[in-house]
Protein backbone atom coordinates (compact mmCIF):
# COMPACT_ATOMS: atom_id res chain seq x y z
CA UNK A 1 0.00 0.00 0.00
CA UNK A 2 2.92 2.38 0.92
CA UNK A 3 4.51 1.70 -2.68
CA UNK A 4 1.50 2.24 -4.56
CA UNK A 5 1.31 5.88 -2.60
CA UNK A 6 4.69 6.88 -2.85
CA UNK A 7 4.58 5.50 -7.05
CA UNK A 8 0.86 7.83 -7.06
CA UNK A 9 3.17 11.07 -5.34
CA UNK A 10 6.45 10.61 -7.79
CA UNK A 11 3.80 10.66 -10.66
CA UNK A 12 1.70 13.15 -9.38
CA UNK A 13 5.01 15.18 -9.40
CA UNK A 14 6.17 14.39 -12.83
CA UNK A 15 3.31 15.08 -14.32
CA UNK A 16 3.03 18.79 -12.66
CA UNK A 17 6.86 19.49 -13.67
CA UNK A 18 5.67 18.59 -17.28
CA UNK A 19 2.62 20.68 -16.91
CA UNK A 20 4.78 23.38 -15.80
CA UNK A 21 7.05 22.92 -18.99
CA UNK A 22 4.15 22.91 -20.86
CA UNK A 23 3.09 26.52 -19.49
CA UNK A 24 6.18 27.87 -20.32
CA UNK A 25 6.57 26.06 -23.74
CA UNK A 26 3.30 27.70 -24.37
CA UNK A 27 5.19 31.62 -23.55
CA UNK A 28 7.81 31.45 -26.25
CA UNK A 29 7.68 33.45 -28.87
CA UNK A 30 7.82 32.23 -32.47
CA UNK A 31 11.12 32.43 -34.46
CA UNK A 32 12.29 33.44 -37.73
CA UNK A 33 13.17 30.86 -39.45
CA UNK A 34 9.39 29.43 -39.23
CA UNK A 35 8.40 30.65 -42.28
CA UNK A 36 11.33 30.12 -44.27
CA UNK A 37 10.56 26.57 -43.93
CA UNK A 38 6.79 26.33 -43.88
CA UNK A 39 6.05 28.58 -47.23
CA UNK A 40 8.80 27.30 -48.04
CA UNK A 41 11.49 29.67 -49.55
CA UNK A 42 13.57 29.22 -52.76
CA UNK A 43 16.22 27.48 -50.23
CA UNK A 44 14.20 25.00 -48.72
CA UNK A 45 12.38 23.94 -52.10
CA UNK A 46 15.63 21.98 -53.47
CA UNK A 47 15.38 19.98 -50.16
CA UNK A 48 11.88 18.90 -50.00
CA UNK A 49 11.71 17.89 -53.87
CA UNK A 50 15.10 15.36 -52.90
CA UNK A 51 15.01 14.03 -50.07
CA UNK A 52 17.83 12.14 -50.35
CA UNK A 53 20.12 14.81 -51.67
CA UNK A 54 21.09 12.56 -54.57
CA UNK A 55 20.59 15.75 -56.86
CA UNK A 56 23.22 17.88 -55.16
CA UNK A 57 26.14 14.95 -56.07
CA UNK A 58 24.91 14.64 -59.55
CA UNK A 59 24.82 18.09 -59.84
CA UNK A 60 27.49 19.60 -58.20
CA UNK A 61 24.83 22.18 -56.68
CA UNK A 62 25.06 23.86 -53.33
CA UNK A 63 21.54 24.56 -51.37
CA UNK A 64 20.84 24.78 -47.74
CA UNK A 65 20.77 21.61 -45.25
CA UNK A 66 20.84 18.76 -48.05
CA UNK A 67 20.93 16.45 -45.72
CA UNK A 68 18.42 17.56 -43.18
CA UNK A 69 15.65 16.13 -44.96
CA UNK A 70 13.59 14.47 -42.66
CA UNK A 71 13.24 17.76 -40.32
CA UNK A 72 12.77 20.19 -42.69
CA UNK A 73 9.57 17.61 -43.97
CA UNK A 74 8.48 16.90 -40.34
CA UNK A 75 8.37 20.17 -39.24
CA UNK A 76 6.26 21.66 -42.71
CA UNK A 77 3.78 19.19 -42.56
CA UNK A 78 3.16 19.74 -38.35
CA UNK A 79 2.96 23.37 -38.73
CA UNK A 80 0.59 23.57 -41.84
CA UNK A 81 -1.60 21.38 -40.44
CA UNK A 82 -1.74 21.51 -36.44
CA UNK A 83 -2.94 25.22 -35.81
CA UNK A 84 -5.46 24.70 -38.63
CA UNK A 85 -6.94 21.85 -36.59
CA UNK A 86 -6.58 23.69 -32.91
CA UNK A 87 -8.71 26.47 -34.05
CA UNK A 88 -11.65 24.37 -34.06
CA UNK A 89 -10.82 24.75 -30.79
CA UNK A 90 -9.15 28.11 -30.07
CA UNK A 91 -8.95 31.58 -31.89
CA UNK A 92 -5.95 31.77 -34.64
CA UNK A 93 -3.17 33.38 -33.18
CA UNK A 94 -3.50 30.88 -30.18
CA UNK A 95 -3.33 28.10 -32.66
CA UNK A 96 0.18 28.83 -33.37
CA UNK A 97 2.06 28.99 -29.90
CA UNK A 98 -0.26 25.91 -28.75
CA UNK A 99 0.81 24.19 -31.86
CA UNK A 100 4.89 24.81 -30.87
CA UNK A 101 4.15 23.95 -26.79
CA UNK A 102 2.22 20.53 -27.40
CA UNK A 103 4.80 19.50 -30.05
CA UNK A 104 7.56 20.88 -27.94
CA UNK A 105 6.58 19.35 -24.87
CA UNK A 106 5.58 15.78 -27.07
CA UNK A 107 9.62 15.69 -27.86
CA UNK A 108 10.24 16.60 -24.09
CA UNK A 109 8.17 13.63 -23.25
CA UNK A 110 9.46 11.18 -25.40
CA UNK A 111 13.35 12.46 -24.62
CA UNK A 112 12.33 11.15 -20.93
CA UNK A 113 10.55 8.45 -21.44
CA UNK A 114 13.50 6.93 -23.72
CA UNK A 115 15.85 7.98 -20.91
CA UNK A 116 14.30 6.70 -18.11
CA UNK A 117 13.40 3.45 -20.13
CA UNK A 118 17.71 3.55 -20.36
CA UNK A 119 18.03 3.82 -17.16
CA UNK A 120 15.75 1.50 -15.34
CA UNK A 121 16.07 -1.01 -18.23
CA UNK A 122 12.34 -1.53 -18.19
CA UNK A 123 9.75 -0.60 -20.70
CA UNK A 124 7.11 -0.66 -17.94
CA UNK A 125 5.79 2.82 -17.05
CA UNK A 126 4.42 1.33 -13.97
CA UNK A 127 7.41 -0.01 -12.59
CA UNK A 128 8.57 1.95 -9.58
CA UNK A 129 12.19 2.62 -11.02
CA UNK A 130 10.66 3.59 -14.12
CA UNK A 131 9.03 6.67 -12.69
CA UNK A 132 12.03 7.32 -9.98
CA UNK A 133 14.30 7.49 -13.72
CA UNK A 134 11.74 9.74 -14.64
CA UNK A 135 11.48 12.28 -11.54
CA UNK A 136 15.50 12.16 -11.43
CA UNK A 137 15.81 13.32 -15.15
CA UNK A 138 12.79 15.60 -16.19
CA UNK A 139 13.95 18.76 -13.76
CA UNK A 140 17.48 18.75 -15.48
CA UNK A 141 15.38 19.97 -19.01
CA UNK A 142 15.27 23.35 -18.48
CA UNK A 143 13.01 25.61 -20.29
CA UNK A 144 14.28 28.87 -18.75
CA UNK A 145 17.37 28.86 -15.94
CA UNK A 146 20.38 27.09 -17.32
CA UNK A 147 19.08 26.39 -21.09
CA UNK A 148 21.64 28.66 -22.28
CA UNK A 149 24.22 25.83 -21.16
CA UNK A 150 21.99 22.60 -20.94
CA UNK A 151 19.21 22.97 -22.75
CA UNK A 152 17.50 20.60 -24.79
CA UNK A 153 13.99 21.97 -25.77
CA UNK A 154 14.43 25.34 -27.43
CA UNK A 155 13.13 28.57 -26.83
CA UNK A 156 13.19 28.39 -30.72
CA UNK A 157 10.36 25.70 -32.28
CA UNK A 158 12.72 25.76 -35.57
CA UNK A 159 15.73 24.54 -33.45
CA UNK A 160 13.91 21.97 -31.26
CA UNK A 161 12.63 20.13 -34.40
CA UNK A 162 16.20 19.94 -35.75
CA UNK A 163 18.17 19.33 -32.44
CA UNK A 164 16.02 17.81 -30.01
CA UNK A 165 13.67 15.72 -32.10
CA UNK A 166 16.90 14.56 -34.02
CA UNK A 167 18.22 12.93 -30.78
CA UNK A 168 14.99 11.62 -29.21
CA UNK A 169 15.17 9.31 -33.00
CA UNK A 170 18.62 8.68 -32.32
CA UNK A 171 17.83 7.24 -28.89
CA UNK A 172 14.81 5.71 -29.70
CA UNK A 173 17.15 3.55 -32.54
CA UNK A 174 20.06 2.88 -30.25
CA UNK A 175 17.90 1.91 -27.49
CA UNK A 176 18.15 -1.97 -27.93
CA UNK A 177 22.01 -1.52 -27.61
CA UNK A 178 21.73 0.25 -24.83
CA UNK A 179 19.61 -2.54 -23.61
CA UNK A 180 21.81 -4.98 -23.95
CA UNK A 181 25.05 -3.41 -23.98
CA UNK A 182 23.87 -1.82 -20.21
CA UNK A 183 21.08 -4.44 -19.29
CA UNK A 184 22.31 -7.11 -20.93
CA UNK A 185 18.91 -7.96 -23.25
CA UNK A 186 19.49 -9.74 -26.09
CA UNK A 187 18.65 -7.40 -29.53
CA UNK A 188 15.19 -8.55 -30.88
CA UNK A 189 16.53 -11.57 -33.94
CA UNK A 190 12.30 -11.05 -35.23
CA UNK A 191 11.83 -10.01 -38.98
CA UNK A 192 9.24 -7.11 -38.14
CA UNK A 193 11.83 -5.28 -36.19
CA UNK A 194 14.62 -5.74 -38.38
CA UNK A 195 12.67 -4.01 -41.47
CA UNK A 196 11.57 -0.99 -39.29
CA UNK A 197 14.62 -0.09 -38.21
CA UNK A 198 16.25 0.29 -41.40
CA UNK A 199 13.93 2.92 -42.93
CA UNK A 200 14.48 4.54 -39.12
CA UNK A 201 18.80 4.07 -39.98
CA UNK A 202 17.89 6.52 -43.32
CA UNK A 203 15.78 9.20 -40.90
CA UNK A 204 18.30 8.79 -38.15
CA UNK A 205 21.07 10.18 -40.60
CA UNK A 206 18.67 12.86 -42.74
CA UNK A 207 17.78 14.37 -39.63
CA UNK A 208 19.79 16.94 -38.20
CA UNK A 209 23.22 18.35 -37.81
CA UNK A 210 24.37 15.97 -35.33
CA UNK A 211 23.48 12.73 -36.29
CA UNK A 212 25.61 11.11 -38.28
CA UNK A 213 28.54 12.37 -36.19
CA UNK A 214 26.96 10.76 -33.31
CA UNK A 215 26.00 7.45 -35.14
CA UNK A 216 29.96 7.05 -36.10
CA UNK A 217 31.42 7.82 -32.55
CA UNK A 218 28.63 5.80 -30.72
CA UNK A 219 29.46 2.59 -32.99
CA UNK A 220 32.98 3.05 -33.01
CA UNK A 221 33.13 2.79 -29.41
CA UNK A 222 30.46 0.23 -29.32
CA UNK A 223 32.41 -2.24 -31.12
CA UNK A 224 35.54 -1.30 -29.91
CA UNK A 225 34.00 -1.98 -26.29
CA UNK A 226 32.82 -5.36 -27.27
CA UNK A 227 36.38 -6.20 -29.19
CA UNK A 228 38.23 -5.17 -26.19
CA UNK A 229 35.74 -7.39 -23.73
CA UNK A 230 36.06 -10.51 -26.27
CA UNK A 231 40.54 -10.07 -26.34
CA UNK A 232 40.64 -9.97 -22.84
CA UNK A 233 38.24 -12.91 -22.48
CA UNK A 234 40.26 -15.05 -25.27
CA UNK A 235 43.07 -17.78 -23.77
CA UNK A 236 44.08 -17.71 -27.56
CA UNK A 237 47.64 -17.00 -28.22
CA UNK A 238 49.13 -13.99 -30.80
CA UNK A 239 47.62 -10.80 -30.41
CA UNK A 240 46.46 -10.29 -34.21
CA UNK A 241 44.57 -13.83 -33.97
CA UNK A 242 43.11 -12.67 -31.03
CA UNK A 243 41.84 -9.44 -32.37
CA UNK A 244 40.23 -11.49 -35.34
CA UNK A 245 38.90 -13.82 -33.10
CA UNK A 246 37.38 -10.99 -30.79
CA UNK A 247 36.32 -9.40 -33.82
CA UNK A 248 34.37 -12.29 -35.06
CA UNK A 249 32.60 -12.64 -31.75
CA UNK A 250 30.77 -9.86 -31.91
CA UNK A 251 27.13 -10.68 -31.89
CA UNK A 252 25.60 -10.96 -36.18
CA UNK A 253 22.60 -8.37 -34.97
CA UNK A 254 25.26 -5.63 -34.15
CA UNK A 255 26.87 -5.44 -37.63
CA UNK A 256 23.22 -5.66 -38.78
CA UNK A 257 22.35 -2.59 -37.27
CA UNK A 258 25.49 -0.54 -36.79
CA UNK A 259 26.83 -0.72 -40.36
CA UNK A 260 23.91 0.07 -42.48
CA UNK A 261 23.38 3.63 -40.36
CA UNK A 262 26.89 4.09 -40.27
CA UNK A 263 27.34 4.14 -43.84
CA UNK A 264 24.21 5.90 -44.36
CA UNK A 265 26.14 8.87 -41.73
CA UNK A 266 29.33 8.67 -43.72
CA UNK A 267 26.98 9.58 -47.13
CA UNK A 268 25.15 12.66 -45.17
CA UNK A 269 28.51 13.90 -44.20
CA UNK A 270 29.44 13.62 -47.62
CA UNK A 271 26.26 15.14 -48.47
CA UNK A 272 26.70 17.85 -46.03
CA UNK A 273 29.94 19.19 -47.90
CA UNK A 274 26.92 20.51 -50.31
CA UNK A 275 25.44 22.65 -47.71
CA UNK A 276 25.62 26.34 -48.83
CA UNK A 277 24.67 27.15 -45.02
CA UNK A 278 27.87 26.13 -43.82
CA UNK A 279 29.91 27.35 -46.87
CA UNK A 280 28.89 31.23 -46.90
CA UNK A 281 30.32 30.70 -43.65
CA UNK A 282 33.56 29.22 -43.70
CA UNK A 283 36.60 29.71 -42.06
CA UNK A 284 39.79 28.22 -41.74
CA UNK A 285 39.52 24.44 -39.53
CA UNK A 286 42.75 25.69 -37.32
CA UNK A 287 41.05 28.49 -36.34
CA UNK A 288 38.06 26.42 -35.21
CA UNK A 289 39.66 24.31 -33.37
CA UNK A 290 41.90 26.94 -30.98
CA UNK A 291 38.21 28.34 -30.28
CA UNK A 292 37.47 24.95 -28.54
CA UNK A 293 39.39 25.85 -25.29
CA UNK A 294 37.61 28.99 -25.00
CA UNK A 295 34.33 27.32 -26.15
CA UNK A 296 34.79 24.75 -23.60
CA UNK A 297 35.50 26.49 -20.68
CA UNK A 298 32.23 28.88 -21.42
CA UNK A 299 29.93 26.16 -22.04
CA UNK A 300 30.58 23.99 -18.89
CA UNK A 301 31.70 26.62 -16.18
CA UNK A 302 29.31 30.31 -16.00
CA UNK A 303 26.15 28.94 -14.81
CA UNK A 304 25.50 26.31 -11.76
CA UNK A 305 23.92 23.60 -14.53
CA UNK A 306 26.95 21.63 -15.30
CA UNK A 307 29.03 22.03 -11.88
CA UNK A 308 26.11 21.10 -9.60
CA UNK A 309 25.88 17.80 -12.34
CA UNK A 310 29.51 16.87 -12.00
CA UNK A 311 29.88 17.68 -8.74
CA UNK A 312 27.05 14.77 -7.80
CA UNK A 313 28.47 12.43 -10.48
CA UNK A 314 31.44 12.91 -8.65
CA UNK A 315 29.69 11.84 -5.21
CA UNK A 316 27.83 9.23 -6.79
CA UNK A 317 31.40 7.57 -8.30
CA UNK A 318 32.97 7.88 -5.31
CA UNK A 319 30.54 6.39 -3.35
CA UNK A 320 30.05 3.34 -5.76
CA UNK A 321 33.79 2.97 -6.45
CA UNK A 322 34.71 2.96 -2.71
CA UNK A 323 31.38 0.80 -1.23
CA UNK A 324 29.68 -0.28 -4.14
CA UNK A 325 32.29 -1.82 -6.30
CA UNK A 326 30.38 -4.65 -7.74
CA UNK A 327 29.56 -5.95 -11.35
CA UNK A 328 26.99 -3.71 -11.07
CA UNK A 329 28.66 -0.64 -9.58
CA UNK A 330 31.69 -1.78 -12.07
CA UNK A 331 29.77 -1.50 -15.17
CA UNK A 332 28.14 1.96 -14.12
CA UNK A 333 31.80 3.31 -13.80
CA UNK A 334 32.56 1.75 -17.20
CA UNK A 335 29.66 3.15 -19.11
CA UNK A 336 30.99 6.72 -17.42
CA UNK A 337 34.38 5.93 -18.49
CA UNK A 338 33.32 5.48 -21.98
CA UNK A 339 30.62 8.79 -21.90
CA UNK A 340 33.98 10.60 -21.05
CA UNK A 341 35.58 9.16 -24.32
CA UNK A 342 32.89 9.30 -26.57
CA UNK A 343 32.32 13.53 -25.36
CA UNK A 344 35.88 13.69 -25.63
CA UNK A 345 35.99 12.47 -29.71
CA UNK A 346 32.60 14.39 -30.20
CA UNK A 347 33.76 17.52 -29.30
CA UNK A 348 36.92 17.29 -31.23
CA UNK A 349 35.00 16.51 -34.12
CA UNK A 350 32.60 19.21 -33.77
CA UNK A 351 34.81 21.75 -35.59
CA UNK A 352 34.61 19.65 -38.91
CA UNK A 353 30.67 20.55 -39.03
CA UNK A 354 31.57 24.08 -40.15
CA UNK A 355 31.02 27.22 -38.42
CA UNK A 356 28.02 29.38 -37.52
CA UNK A 357 28.27 33.44 -36.84
CA UNK A 358 25.76 32.49 -33.91
CA UNK A 359 27.93 30.21 -32.54
CA UNK A 360 31.33 32.10 -32.50
CA UNK A 361 32.97 29.28 -29.82
CA UNK A 362 31.54 26.07 -31.69
CA UNK A 363 30.51 24.29 -28.59
CA UNK A 364 26.50 25.92 -27.57
CA UNK A 365 24.09 23.89 -25.80
CA UNK A 366 22.63 22.51 -29.08
CA UNK A 367 25.71 21.00 -30.52
CA UNK A 368 26.43 19.64 -27.22
CA UNK A 369 23.29 18.18 -26.33
CA UNK A 370 24.20 14.41 -26.91
CA UNK A 371 26.70 15.07 -24.76
CA UNK A 372 24.08 16.98 -22.01
CA UNK A 373 22.07 13.77 -22.62
CA UNK A 374 24.63 10.75 -22.37
CA UNK A 375 25.65 12.82 -18.64
CA UNK A 376 22.10 12.98 -17.47
CA UNK A 377 21.57 9.41 -18.38
CA UNK A 378 24.31 7.99 -16.16
CA UNK A 379 23.27 10.98 -13.44
CA UNK A 380 19.79 8.94 -13.50
CA UNK A 381 21.52 5.05 -13.44
CA UNK A 382 23.80 6.07 -10.72
CA UNK A 383 21.40 7.37 -8.94
CA UNK A 384 19.18 4.74 -8.90
CA UNK A 385 21.93 2.47 -8.66
CA UNK A 386 22.62 3.42 -4.60
CA UNK A 387 19.45 4.51 -4.15
CA UNK A 388 18.66 0.75 -4.55
CA UNK A 389 22.08 0.34 -3.39
CA UNK A 390 22.25 2.30 0.01
CA UNK A 391 21.20 1.09 3.52
CA UNK A 392 18.22 2.91 4.94
CA UNK A 393 20.71 4.41 7.30
CA UNK A 394 22.71 5.50 4.47
CA UNK A 395 19.72 7.01 2.59
CA UNK A 396 18.77 9.03 5.43
CA UNK A 397 21.97 11.94 3.93
CA UNK A 398 21.52 10.70 0.51
CA UNK A 399 18.28 11.26 -0.35
CA UNK A 400 18.15 14.42 0.99
CA UNK A 401 21.69 15.61 -1.31
CA UNK A 402 19.61 13.83 -4.43
CA UNK A 403 16.32 16.49 -3.62
CA UNK A 404 18.83 19.40 -3.10
CA UNK A 405 20.40 18.39 -6.91
CA UNK A 406 16.90 18.01 -7.74
CA UNK A 407 15.29 21.69 -6.58
CA UNK A 408 18.39 23.41 -7.72
CA UNK A 409 17.54 22.79 -11.14
CA UNK A 410 13.87 23.51 -10.61
CA UNK A 411 14.24 26.59 -8.97
CA UNK A 412 16.61 27.97 -11.40
CA UNK A 413 13.72 27.19 -13.95
CA UNK A 414 11.84 29.77 -13.40
CA UNK A 415 8.65 30.72 -15.41
CA UNK A 416 8.68 33.67 -18.20
CA UNK A 417 5.17 33.78 -19.32
CA UNK A 418 5.13 36.91 -21.31
CA UNK A 419 7.87 36.55 -23.27
CA UNK A 420 5.51 36.45 -26.31
CA UNK A 421 2.94 38.87 -24.94
CA UNK A 422 4.31 41.71 -27.20
CA UNK A 423 4.69 39.69 -30.40
CA UNK A 424 0.84 38.05 -29.55
CA UNK A 425 -0.36 41.92 -29.52
CA UNK A 426 1.92 42.79 -32.52
CA UNK A 427 -0.33 39.57 -34.81
CA UNK A 428 -3.29 40.78 -33.44
CA UNK A 429 -2.63 44.45 -34.47
CA UNK A 430 -1.48 42.76 -38.29
CA UNK A 431 -4.67 40.91 -38.02
CA UNK A 432 -7.45 43.60 -37.54
CA UNK A 433 -5.71 46.33 -39.69
CA UNK A 434 -7.58 47.10 -43.43
CA UNK A 435 -4.16 48.11 -44.47
CA UNK A 436 -2.42 45.56 -46.67
CA UNK A 437 1.24 47.35 -45.41
CA UNK A 438 0.83 47.71 -41.85
CA UNK A 439 2.76 49.71 -39.20
CA UNK A 440 3.88 48.07 -36.58
CA UNK A 441 3.68 50.58 -32.81
CA UNK A 442 5.44 48.21 -30.42
CA UNK A 443 8.70 47.20 -30.42
CA UNK A 444 9.32 43.81 -30.79
CA UNK A 445 9.99 40.46 -33.30
CA UNK A 446 7.21 39.02 -34.76
CA UNK A 447 7.98 35.73 -36.32
CA UNK A 448 11.95 36.90 -37.41
CA UNK A 449 14.61 36.85 -35.49
CA UNK A 450 15.74 40.79 -35.38
CA UNK A 451 12.99 43.90 -36.07
CA UNK A 452 11.58 44.07 -39.60
CA UNK A 453 12.33 47.57 -40.75
CA UNK A 454 11.50 46.86 -44.41
CA UNK A 455 7.97 45.42 -45.07
CA UNK A 456 9.28 43.52 -48.45
CA UNK A 457 11.19 41.74 -46.19
CA UNK A 458 7.96 40.19 -44.36
CA UNK A 459 7.03 38.88 -47.49
CA UNK A 460 7.31 34.94 -46.70
CA UNK A 461 5.91 35.83 -42.49
CA UNK A 462 2.83 37.55 -44.31
CA UNK A 463 2.12 34.66 -46.73
CA UNK A 464 2.42 32.26 -43.79
CA UNK A 465 0.06 34.42 -41.57
CA UNK A 466 -2.25 33.78 -44.27
CA UNK A 467 -2.24 30.03 -44.20
CA UNK A 468 -2.73 30.21 -40.93
CA UNK A 469 -6.17 32.27 -41.39
CA UNK A 470 -4.65 35.20 -39.00
CA UNK A 471 -4.99 37.30 -41.60
CA UNK A 472 -7.67 37.22 -44.43
CA UNK A 473 -5.17 38.26 -47.07
CA UNK A 474 -2.01 38.90 -47.58
CA UNK A 475 -0.60 42.23 -44.99
CA UNK A 476 3.35 42.73 -45.39
CA UNK A 477 4.10 44.38 -41.96
CA UNK A 478 7.30 46.24 -40.11
CA UNK A 479 8.52 47.70 -37.34
CA UNK A 480 7.84 51.52 -37.04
Amino acid sequence: MTKHIIYLFLFLLLLTDLSYSFVQHLSQPLDGDMAWNIIPSNDVKPILENPLGINAILKDKTYANPNRFFCHWSFREYFLSAPLFLQNFTEPINSIYLSCAISKIIIQIILIILLAMAISGTNNILKMDFIIAAILVSPLFQTNGYRTYMGIIDPSITYTFFYALPCAILLLYFSPFIRQFYHKKNLSSKIFFKILWLPLSIIVCLSGPLNPGIVLVFSMLLMLSNIRTNYLNLNQAGITKKIISATKMIPANYWFFLVPVSLLSFYSLFLGRYNSITISTLIPLREMYLKLPQGIYYQFTQKLGFPVLFIILTINTIIINKKFKTQEGKKILNIFKWIGIFSLCYILLLPLGGYREYRPNILRYDTIMPITLSLIFIFGSSTLFLLKSLSKKQKIWYVPVIFIVLLIYTNADKAKFNNNKCEKIALKEISESKNSIVELHNDCNVLSWDKVTEAENSDLNAQLLNIWGITKEKKLYYNK
